[in-house]
């Protein structure tokens, strides 16, 4: 008896019961391959790091300012287990040259031809060796530069040159983030000592690169704290997943994605077993009326739940593999994101998910109990009714007949078109924060967040590694006067200033740590940011991050001892700082401080320059060219908010998973809409029957319709918009402030796309979507009528 009725059941509501299949099918997909990405996102760096055999702790040291031997010290540390060295040149952009005159090397670059870690190539295997005339650099660096496998490069070093074509990118665990201000190339063995063989390049160019490994890093910085001391750049392993934060971003919205695509599967399946269960009364109550009990009849919807649901999971499974690709396909090219175990996790999830939709049509069958033989005849209604259906009333309202009957539907039954407008609230709501922090990261608004003076362009560094020498500071002042100078010659009035960073340690009472030294050349104080305190007015006054004090356990007014090259310096703090440079920790020294330039690390970025004259950005873009023809030898000039981008650098992830979101959204809300109206359209087919008897034709029943949902859709929308920055401050703020950021982000939108493009898509969706399923009701006959009771 179970499998004939089940049978008739299949057939009589074919489309009601291929939609909620489909679901199902959406919901494994979804819940599959969304755990399966969250265990990837939250295990990405630890197995990353892994697979690299990446260190514990690595320090950078320049022979120029080595005076302890780093194979001595790291040997007698007891609690190293293990380290490895790497012999590198510290080269500036200088030195590269490409084959395209367009491409530029940006910042501080390190070349060498040791292999002592793991660098993955693009097809996934672990680079070996390297050829004479090849040379290898990461992925993420490449491919914002534009270089390509077999673009050509010449690296030229006091009179050595040696011309290279690139072989492959690589992911480098240590130097693979765009928040590393170093460069890594790898190159042959023969090309390396090509480089060193040239007089005086060793020591003023050559460096170590020290891996260490222990399982006691606490006990094991104490023993090699000469070294440390002596490292123009250190990292713990904390660091350099820090570096990684913002890819994490990518990966952390894909899981953001995954989370709402799991609410909104499991919410609409809910929704339509209950409401598909609901229209059963006739059933139910002719099967009541011959003797079956509620046991059994509970029984036979779990058979027919468990029948759908199991072929919904096997279907789900299999596409959840795919679209889980799809999903981490957008995820960060920096950092090597795999499960070991996808196919097991997808099984459990499947699993689980079955488990899952038993349970909802278990909690729902529950009304089974209420219901008697008598629904069945007066279709579903006991006749009593002790308050009124609506609020809205059809004599009192000026409404035409379809918006009237689609708002009174709204209003009757708030429960089921409130679910509707959440669904669709959080479609939009995941547009609206990733056009948001697009927006955000691609504008120059976070310039002051990374610790940096306002400007209106950047030019890249020529002359950095010529300042990094002891008379290195009255190079660069010459630098920028001469700068400014001819630029005023060619009628443009600008000042122009130079960032430096140096990695010192720095000491207060008892607590001491290797903090990130920041000193403007050109700038004043004035120019920069501060969230407490008052800018350095001294050469004896600094201004420190927060993340900083909290290292040394410092405050404003205590008095911080820095040791240099020269010796120790004390400086009062006299204000905190923001940036998100360096894991949030730095000093900035005033700008007439004197410090040794030939211990510097690099400069922060390049060369800003601030026009006085306050032109307009048309201007500016002309005078970008302008100063292009004046400084042929500058090769990347960017604007301020290019400049953000850059140091940001996942802009094109970001747009490819806004783009990946709102394909999803298109599709999830034509589905809803297509699912919820058929829904109605079966309960209501009566009703329709009625109208069309009475004289009401098809257009109006399908305005009718539309409107119901084109409602919904502006509900949602206006729901979307109000809780659009508080939702992404609430999201995306944490991020910012795990890299050091004070203060609230100041998030800048687009309004076209925010304020039209996502919220007109959403309706669009849904209103076209409602009106093509409408057209349905054209096969219901006023002669249906005689169905009713």
């Amino acid at each position: 008896m179970y499998l004939n009725i089940l049978k008739k059941d299949l057939k009589r509501k074919r489309a009601m019961n291929i939609i909620l299949l489909l679901f199902m099918i959406l919901a494994t997909m979804f819940v599959a391959s969304s755990v399966n990405n969250i265990i990837n996102v939250t295990t990405a760096l630890d197995s990353y790091f892994e697979m690299a055999d990446a260190p514990d702790y690595a320090a950078a040291a320049m022979n120029k300012n080595l005076v302890v031997d780093i194979d001595e010290t790291v040997s007698q540390a007891s609690a190293v287990d293990r380290y490895a060295t790497e012999n590198v040149l510290f080269l500036s952009s200088d030195n590269f040259i490409y084959g395209n005159e367009d491409i530029v090397s940006k910042g501080s670059n390190l070349v060498h031809s040791d292999i002592c870690m793991n660098y993955f190539l693009s097809d996934g295997s672990i680079l070996e060796t390297v050829r004479p005339g090849e040379f290898y650099m990461s992925e993420g660096e490449a491919d914002a530069r534009g270089i390509d496998v077999g673009d050509q490069l010449t690296i030229e070093c006091n009179g050595a040159h040696r011309e290279f074509v690139l072989a492959d990118k690589i992911k480098d665990a240590l130097f693979g983030s765009k928040q590393m201000t170093l460069t890594r190339y790898i190159i042959s063995e023969e090309d390396f000592e090509n480089f060193l063989s040239a007089e005086n390049t060793e020591e003023y160019y050559g460096g170590t690169l020290v891996y260490i490994y222990s399982s006691d890093m606490e006990t094991a910085l104490p023993q090699i704290k000469p070294l440390v001391d002596n490292s123009a750049l250190t990292m713990d392993r904390a660091t350099m997943k820090f570096t990684y934060v913002f890819d994490m971003i990518v990966v952390g919205l894909l899981l953001m994605v995954s989370m709402i695509l799991i609410i909104i599967a499991f919410v609409v399946l809910r929704f339509t077993i209950s409401f598909t269960l609901s229209e059963e009364f006739r059933e139910i109550g002719v099967m009541k009326a011959i003797g079956i009990g509620n046991f059994k009849i509970r029984g036979f919807y779990l058979v027919k739940y468990m029948g759908l649901s199991i072929i919904g999971a096997a279907v789900g499974l299999v596409l959840s593999f795919p679209f889980g690709k799809m999903l981490m396909s957008v995820s960060s090219q920096n950092i090597i994101v795999g499960n070991q175990s996808p196919v097991l996790v997808n099984i459990v999830c499947a699993v689980l998910v079955v488990a899952v939709i038993l349970l909802f049509c278990y909690g729902c069958t529950g009304k089974v109990k209420k219901l008697t033989p008598i629904d069945a005849i007066r279709n579903g209604q006991t006749g009593e009714r002790f308050r009124k259906k609506s609020l809205m009333s059809l004599g009192k309202s000026r409404l035409p007949m379809a918006p009237f009957l689609a708002l009174n539907d709204m209003v009757s039954s708030p429960r089921r078109y409130g679910i509707i407008t959440l669904t669709f609230f959080l479609c939009l709501s995941l547009l609206l924060i990733l056009s948001a922090t697009v927006s955000t990261m691609n504008s120059g608004s976070l310039a002051a967040t990374f610790g940096w003076a306002d400007c209106d362009i950047y030019l890249d560094s020529k002359i950095i590694a010529e300042c990094m020498l002891e008379d290195g500071h009255e190079k660069l002042e010459k630098h920028i006067d001469e700068m400014e100078q001819t630029l005023a010659e060619h009628g443009i009035p600008a000042k122009c200033y130079q960032e430096m960073m140096f990695i010192l340690p720095a000491s207060f009472g008892e607590d001491e740590s290797n903090i990130c030294i920041y000193q403007g050349t050109g700038s004043t104080m004035d120019m920069y940011e501060y969230t407490a305190g008052t800018a350095p007015q001294n050469t004896d006054e600094i201004a420190i991050t927060r993340i900083a004090a909290d290292k040394l356990n410092a405050t404003i007014g205590d008095t911080v001892t820095i040791k240099t090259i020269d010796g120790e310096k004390e400086y009062i703090i006299s204000a905190f700082f923001q940036s998100m440079n360096m894991q949030g920790s730095g000093i900035r020294l005033h700008s007439d401080a004197y410090i040794n330039y030939v211990q510097a690390a690099g400069s922060v970025d390049g060369t800003q320059i601030t026009f006085t004259d306050h032109p307009d950005s048309r201007e500016i873009e002309r005078r970008m060219e302008e100063i292009q023809r004046i400084f042929p030898d500058y090769k990347n000039i960017r604007t301020c908010a290019e400049a953000t981008a850059d140091m940001i650098g996942i802009g094109g992830a970001l747009d490819a998973v806004k783009s990946l979101v709102g394909v999803l959204t298109i599709v999830l809300a034509a589905l809803i809409t297509v699912l919820m109206e058929r829904s109605f359209i079966a309960k209501e087919q009566g009703e329709i029957a009625l109208m069309k008897a009475v004289g009401t034709r098809n257009g109006k029943i399908y305005a009718y319709h539309t409107l119901r949902f084109l409602f919904v859709g502006i509900m949602a929308v206006m729901i979307g918009e109000i809780f659009a920055m508080p939702l992404t401050h609430l999201c995306i703020d944490p991020i910012f402030q795990m890299m050091g950021m004070e203060l609230a982000v100041d998030y800048v939108t687009d309004p076209v796309e925010m304020y039209l493009i996502f919220p007109v898509v959403i309706l669009a969706t849904t209103t076209v979507s409602a009106f093509l399923t409408s057209l349905y009701t054209r096969k219901i006959k006023s002669s249906d009528t005689a169905n009713m009771e």
